[in-house]
């Protein structure tokens, strides 16, 4: 595979070429666009980190691609430790979701990548912390379903999104958007206090997906912790 950018005009082009056809569904996945050439993705020149995502993009692409098909380890707790270390005390607000906020309570999944949640005004601050790690820049949508959007590659694929959508939420509530902000649950993970949607609203999700044996496995520990509570209060003195 290849991974070049250049310059047109206003815009930096990230190309993809020259890659086995299998990476067709990773790149679809990361909304990159398709031409005679291959696969490419725009964002503006004037970025103010432009030269360091360019060569993020360039280094890491491939390493980028293979773990989101799962073809090498997908490192997702190293990166989401050092995420965790990197933002302490700044004052960013934000939050887990996806698969490894599941992960992270004790339930044995296989995330490809580290989906975070902040808000729009914390966003230049996020790209100050990492800016030696994005590899696509952190921008405004311009009307997708979360504010501004981003990536960092921190041994692992980071998607950074803002202020999501309630069209998330329909027709039914989604684990990312305005209804699981509002019912943010906290788990403790490797001495840091991490936010993260409650675990019906993932199993929704999975539902939807048809990712039949995730949503088995959370509903399988949902009895389980239920179970154990039942017998400790049967346990306890009258």
């Amino acid at each position: 595979m290849k991974a070049v950018c250049t310059v047109s005009g206003k815009d930096v082009i990230y190309r993809l070429s020259d890659f086995d056809p299998l990476y067709e569904e990773a790149f679809r996945m990361c909304f990159y666009e398709q031409d005679e050439e291959g696969y490419y993705k725009k964002f503006p020149l004037s970025y103010r980190y432009t030269g360091k995502v360019i060569r993020r993009f360039e280094k890491y692409a491939k390493e980028m691609f293979d773990q989101l098909l799962y073809r090498i380890n997908v490192p997702w707790e190293e990166a989401l430790e050092c995420f965790c270390r990197r933002v302490k005390d700044s004052g960013i607000s934000w939050w887990l979701t996806g698969s490894c906020a599941t992960c992270i309570r004790g339930i044995a999944l296989n995330p490809h990548d580290v989906d975070i949640i902040i808000e729009s005004r914390d966003c230049a601050l996020v790209e100050e912390i990492f800016a030696d790690e994005l590899i696509e820049p952190l921008r405004d949508t311009s009307g997708w379903v979360t504010k501004d959007f981003g990536v960092i590659f921190l041994k692992a694929r980071i998607d950074i999104a803002s202020d999501p959508s309630p069209q998330i939420d329909l027709p039914e509530p989604g684990d990312c958007g305005p209804e699981a902000i509002s019912r943010l649950e906290v788990v403790e993970w490797r001495g840091y206090q991490i936010k993260v949607p409650p675990l019906e609203l993932q199993i929704g999700v999975n539902k939807r997906r048809g990712r039949t044996e995730r949503a088995e496995a959370i509903e399988a520990f949902l009895r389980k912790e239920s179970l154990a509570v039942s017998s400790t209060k049967l346990s306890e003195p009258g």
